[in-house]
């Protein structure tokens, strides 16, 4: 009985927003999903859980997030404390979030959300991860960062053992059994956990499927610092823990 009292209740998609120190931004993003959810013809129909994943910032983000509650059937407040990395957060939210579909999105929303269906269509088939990625030519138009990123991809690519033309895009949906295998064995809470992510539903049998995003837009002003070198550093060193974690079966899903 109380199971199928869960089921009946539990959302059809969970969209998670991880938002460190985005007060300039996270009320614009918040106000057009809710304009989204409520007009798209598809998602109107479904029941939404929007949980947008705050760590400690000196800035209003927290109070921003609260302001915009009233336009959504279900927004929630996630405080997963000091800040840590977005992987914490990304995680931290996931840990949270109850929908049968689950999707992270950057909360500057360089993925347009009309890819939201394509991507849930995926999901609710027989695909459990769907991630977007990028033209990294056309998003990495200067010849230096678009060098190490490419050498980054292809790194990953022997790491994790997977062949992913771009895995940082942050728009990755997935089935809630899914994210129930990935999320709790992360162990990279910065900006290397997506690749994490990609491993371990590799090593676990996940099927994976991926769409490139050609209106992806790189908005200005986020908190993220773009310095090149120690960028590269942090990505060979994940790369590394990656690789041991793969070798010592530390990703395998027990049974």
């Amino acid at each position: 009985m109380r199971e199928a009292t869960l089921k009946q209740t539990q959302p059809d998609l969970s969209i998670i927003i991880p938002a460190y120190h985005e007060e300039n931004r996270i009320g614009h993003t918040l106000d057009e999903l809710a304009v989204f959810l409520k007009h798209d013809n598809f998602f109107k129909l479904k029941t939404v859980e929007v949980l947008v994943v705050a760590a400690d910032s000196p800035d209003k983000t927290r109070e921003t997030i609260l302001a915009k509650k009233r336009q959504f059937k279900q927004l929630k407040l996630l405080q997963p404390g000091p800040k840590i990395g977005k992987g914490r957060d990304v995680q931290f939210g996931m840990q949270h979030a109850t929908g049968s579909i689950v999707v992270f999105m950057d909360a500057d929303m360089a993925t347009p959300l009309i890819h939201l269906r394509k991507f849930y269509n995926a999901c609710t088939g027989d695909s459990d991860l769907v991630i977007g990625t990028r033209n990294l030519h056309t998003y990495r138009p200067n010849l230096v960062r678009r060098l190490f990123a490419s050498i980054g991809n292809v790194l990953f690519r022997l790491a994790g053992g997977i062949w992913i033309e771009d895995s940082q895009c942050g728009f990755k949906m997935c089935k809630q059994a899914a994210a129930k295998i990935c999320y709790p064995k992360l162990t990279i809470l910065g900006w290397g956990f997506d690749m994490e992510v990609l491993t371990i539903a590799k090593v676990n049998g996940l099927k994976i499927k991926h769409y490139r995003i050609n209106d992806w837009k790189d908005v200005p002003g986020g908190t993220f610092t773009d310095n090149v070198i120690s960028i590269s550093l942090q990505a060979v060193k994940d790369l590394l823990h990656i690789v041991l974690n793969r070798l010592n079966g530390s990703y395998i899903q027990v049974k």
